[in-house]
């Protein structure tokens, strides 16, 4: 009878010793997966895939990707119903969601500076006849292009901007097209392949610049913004929960050239985690910065 007794308080006590485990701080954190919001832009899925992959090779935190619109990703951040986000650009891209949902997010640092945003004609459009955002305005330029301006997703803060330029410049007539990155892509590769005129919204870092010569309109008016600064913003409950990945994404820095370096290898190959993981193997002296404590 002792030992049927003996033999049961054992079990509950072995029983006990496992849920402690399962249930510690710890191992909670290290199990949970970090939800973190993405978009199917090249520069997103560049940095995010560097960073999942970080992650879940050298501090065995894994990462689920969450796609989202751009103001659903600051929403779900500042709500906690996502946990980090990789691609929010300051200071003028997405002003907008920034000041709705700043004092509820955390700015954990800036991952790399001399983002850009514009539009951009093909190197083969005369420079002569289109330098500048107002030379849409001339009546031969507009006919070329047929009126239009080719945007990307209409909830992009790159959309809001040129929504701003249309009226800055006064550009009556034009059509601001929403599309999505694909379908910008699409309309340029397009337009190269006759050598039409097109007039397209983008932005650095991108691979597009290394596939097609292209060059930016000036925008004297600033309507489009200068550097942009890019961000990774977390819910306020991020570094209570994951402090490992909270410590790696203060450090976690690129280059604007690294950014397009993956873009281009990810784009080419259609594969942007083995892109990813082919730039940090490549740059040890990266990952150890990234890995500091």
């Amino acid at each position: 009878m002792n030992g049927i007794t003996f033999k049961s308080l054992m079990a509950r006590v072995a029983l006990s010793a496992v849920a402690a485990v399962s249930l510690g701080v710890g191992s909670a954190s290290a199990a949970e997966p970090i939800k973190m919001a993405i978009t199917d832009w090249a520069d997103v899925l560049a940095t995010a895939n560097v960073a999942k992959y970080v992650l879940e090779t050298k501090l065995d935190q894994p990462v689920k990707f969450v796609n989202a619109d751009i103001g659903i990703q600051f929403q779900g951040v500042a709500r906690g119903d996502l946990d980090i986000m990789v691609g929010g650009w300051l200071p003028v891209t997405h002003a907008v969601y920034y000041a709705k949902y700043k004092n509820d997010m955390d700015d954990v640092g800036i991952i790399y500076t001399g983002g850009k945003n514009g539009w951009a004609v093909p190197a083969y459009v005369p420079e002569s006849e289109v330098s500048s955002i107002a030379d849409l305005n001339k009546p031969e330029v507009k006919s070329k292009l047929d009126g239009t301006i080719q945007g990307i997703g209409p909830g992009a803060g790159l959309m809001q901007a040129s929504e701003k330029a249309v009226h800055a410049y006064d550009l009556s007539g034009y059509h601001l097209q929403s599309s999505s990155e694909a379908g910008m892509l699409a309309a340029v590769s397009r337009a190269y392949q006759s050598k039409q005129w097109v007039v397209a919204t983008v932005w650095s870092p991108h691979w597009l610049w290394q596939k097609w010569k292209m060059r930016y309109l000036q925008d004297p008016k600033g309507a489009l913004g200068g550097e942009e600064q890019v961000h990774a913003f977390a819910s306020k409950a991020f570094a209570g929960k994951f402090p490992r990945a909270d410590v790696f994404f203060k450090h976690f820095k690129l280059t604007l050239a690294d950014v397009e370096a993956i873009e281009l290898e990810g784009n080419k190959t259609n594969d942007y985690a083995t892109a990813a993981k082919k730039f940090v193997d490549a740059h040890p002296d990266k990952l150890k910065a990234w890995m500091q404590q």
